[in-house]
């Protein structure tokens, strides 16, 4: 018998509530809040921008406690447009319990600008970076000598500048006619349409980047090569559905990012990329 889903909630409702909460444990009750949650709100309190009760209790304390009480690795953060992922995950970057910590946050490019201006309004005593230009000092500063952060620093990186990278051209030695490795000096057989070949004898890469085509180091890769683990406390990553897919160029710089950082929180208006699912389908 078919019975309609309004019907059956208000029938059962209590008692799939009460079962969810004794097989799932939840992290955070509002109504059992503890020592801990207190302390939380004491902290937030001391935000230059207060966030309204509702974000406190449907993201910013259930996620906090999820990535520092819990010791978590990682959280998502889904709540629709206009519901303030911007504030609340600021939010529980403070409330890492750490008294310096290094916040990197990847983003669309175009949200760069918009993104500090909310870090500088929200937290206090705060050091912005902007790290969507071309210019790689900052982090060829801290390859060759990392330091600690200074405070609460947060560094903001558009997604595009994190993935884009020289293209490559193959670098192989001409000997007697036959494609030869430039490292062994043994015979190869290259694939033309490989742009980055390996010796199939020592596993030297035998490529070169390409100066007369996008001359650019992606961040994301030159960050996981070169900068140690942990060396940002977490990474907040903006719009993650549009990073999805392991063999993309945007989905590899996410995981050299997540490789250098000690904590991620994921931030998506939806996790299905923007479709919804309809009833029968």
């Amino acid at each position: 018998m078919d019975i309609p889903l309004s019907e059956f909630l208000d029938q059962w409702g209590e008692v799939l509530k009460s079962q969810v909460i004794t097989t799932m444990h939840p992290v955070y009750q509002p109504k059992a809040e503890d020592q801990w949650d207190a302390q939380a709100r004491e902290q937030l309190g001391q935000l230059k921008r207060t966030p309204f009760e509702a974000q406190i209790r449907c993201g910013i304390l259930p996620i906090a406690r999820t990535l520092y009480k819990e010791d978590r690795k990682g959280a998502f953060l889904v709540g629709e447009m206009g519901a303030g992922k911007t504030i609340m995950s600021l939010a529980v970057a403070a409330l890492d319990p750490k008294p310096a910590k290094r916040i990197l946050i990847q983003c669309p490019g175009h949200l760069v600008r918009k993104w500090i201006r909310e870090a500088e309004a929200t937290l206090p005593g705060c050091t912005c970076i902007n790290l969507n230009g071309r210019d790689m000092t900052l982090l060829l500063d801290h390859k060759h000598k990392p330091a600690k952060p200074r405070g609460t620093e947060i560094w903001v990186l558009g997604k595009e500048r994190a993935k884009l990278h020289y293209q490559r051209k193959p670098g192989l030695m001409v000997r007697q006619g036959a494609s030869c490795c430039p490292d062994c000096g043994a015979q190869v057989m290259v694939n033309l349409n490989d742009q980055a070949p390996v010796c199939e004898h020592c596993q030297a890469r035998m490529w070169s980047a390409d100066g007369g085509r996008n001359r650019r180091y992606a961040k994301a890769e030159f960050i996981k090569r070169y900068l140690p683990k942990g060396f940002f406390d977490l990474v907040i990553l903006d719009e993650v559905h549009e990073l999805k897919g392991g063999g993309t160029a945007q989905g590899q710089a996410m995981s050299c990012l997540i490789a250098r950082s000690r904590k991620v929180l994921a931030l998506t208006g939806t996790l299905m990329g923007g479709y919804v699912r309809r009833e029968g389908a």
